[in-house]
């Protein structure tokens, strides 16, 4: 419980006075905490997640590079806006979903959780961007697996068969339609049958189904014309009745992305357009892929690769880039932080700088004109935040004061 007698003066300290009042807290990611009752109660909060969002590293708790809506307890709500005003997450989104080796792993960028009552605030564009996310994330991926075609699984079926058996008899239907009405030439039986209209497909149909108003139309026509045979009859309780093959293991995110994109069309038909199910985007991780699909883009067609999140010394060491090439090479990291604009964080340096002593990685730049074996240091690049509508190019790279080959480059995030 919080300790009422050492309350503040802040929004949350006076509004935990009145009892079953239900109360939204709204802060902004990576802002101090000043109030220890404020503190308190999202450190003991029954959600994991919650209580994750507080980063201690600092002299002052801050809320850590999460945004979102989540329940503290009961009755009271957090909601965690970004930083930067008016995100464009659509272009983020995007942007990041062009590359098969992102889309593979970014349903660990976010979650909603339907399972949960709804939210009430009055972000409109912070909702709409589930909308916009998790579409965005269903045909994108979907339209990858296609390229193998549709997956098939068994189906349970009955049917009175003309003069042979098949999986087994059903005595009691038997009696009734056969053996009371003479028909002799007559078995009526179940069977498991290998079939494209399965509930899997079923579930990614009806999920497409909603997607054709999103007006992202490319993605959705092609997909759809895999579906001619597969019904989107669907009944909610068969949500609950999936059991995926375990051969089709990529089918797995694709079946929960879409019963998410069901439960999100129904949430927005029985709840205010100021609602929405708890949910969490880890901004840091956005950013991470967001800058990646950026050197990616930047770096086509040129003679320069990039290594993405290769680990070294058995997992202990995971830079997120490696670039190396004719033109550029870095070992590089993205930090979600502005600070970077005017300073610099001695962690992130001495991260860095732990990663260009180790050998396999000094190795990796080989190919280097200034490479001398037991004699090379690699370059270092931070990749940061800084708004101020800077395009992404290598030529705004600096270095950073009184640090030797540390360089640091801009990245502006879209907004609206």
């Amino acid at each position: 419980m919080n300790d009422i007698n050492n309350k503040c003066e802040c929004n949350f300290c006076n509004e935990i006075l009145v009892k079953d009042l239900f109360n939204t807290f709204i802060v902004k990611e990576n802002s101090p905490i000043f109030c220890s009752n404020f503190l308190r109660s999202i450190e003991i909060s029954k959600d994991k997640i919650v209580s994750d969002l507080i980063d201690y590293k600092t002299n002052n708790p801050l809320f850590s590079y999460y945004i979102g809506a989540f329940w503290i307890n009961e009755t009271q709500s957090l909601i965690i806006k970004p930083k930067i005003e008016n995100i464009d997450f659509f272009k983020m989104f995007n942007k990041c979903l062009e590359y098969s080796n992102i889309i593979k792993d970014f349903h660990t960028i976010y979650d909603i959780n339907f399972d949960e009552k709804t939210i009430k605030h009055k972000d409109n564009n912070l909702i709409n961007s589930l909308d916009i996310l998790i579409v965005i994330h269903f045909l994108k991926l979907l339209e990858l697996e296609l390229h193998n075609g549709l997956k098939r699984n068994f189906i349970k079926k009955e049917e009175n068969l003309n003069s042979k058996i098949k999986g087994k008899i059903l005595f009691s239907n038997n009696i009734k339609k056969n053996i009371v009405n003479n028909r002799n030439d007559r078995i009526y039986c179940s069977y498991l049958d290998y079939d494209i209209n399965c509930l899997e497909n079923r579930i990614l149909k009806k999920a497409l189904k909603i997607c054709i108003n999103k007006n992202i139309k490319n993605n959705y026509s092609y997909c759809i014309s895999f579906f001619n045979e597969v019904s989107d009859n669907l009944h909610l309780y068969e949500l609950n009745k999936v059991k995926l093959n375990p051969l089709y293991k990529k089918y797995k995110i694709l079946i929960e992305l879409a019963i998410k994109i069901i439960k999100m069309k129904r949430y927005k038909d029985t709840h205010n357009i100021n609602e929405a199910p708890p949910f969490y985007i880890n901004m840091s991780l956005l950013f991470e892929k967001y800058a990646y699909s950026l050197l990616r883009e930047k770096l086509k067609n040129t003679e320069n690769s990039i290594l993405y999140q290769k680990s070294y010394l058995n997992g202990s060491f995971i830079p997120d880039f490696i670039i190396k090439g004719k033109d550029y090479n870095y070992i590089t990291d993205t930090k979600y932080k502005e600070i970077y604009s005017n300073y610099y964080d001695k962690n992130d340096i001495m991260q860095l700088a732990a990663y260009s002593r180790i050998v396999k990685i000094i190795e990796e730049f080989k190919d280097d004109n200034e490479y001398q074996e037991n004699n090379y240091t690699p370059k270092c690049l931070i990749i940061y935040v800084n708004n101020d509508n800077n395009n992404f190019d290598f030529n705004n790279m600096k270095e950073i004061k009184y640090f030797t080959k540390f360089y640091k480059l801009p990245i502006s995030l879209p907004v609206f």
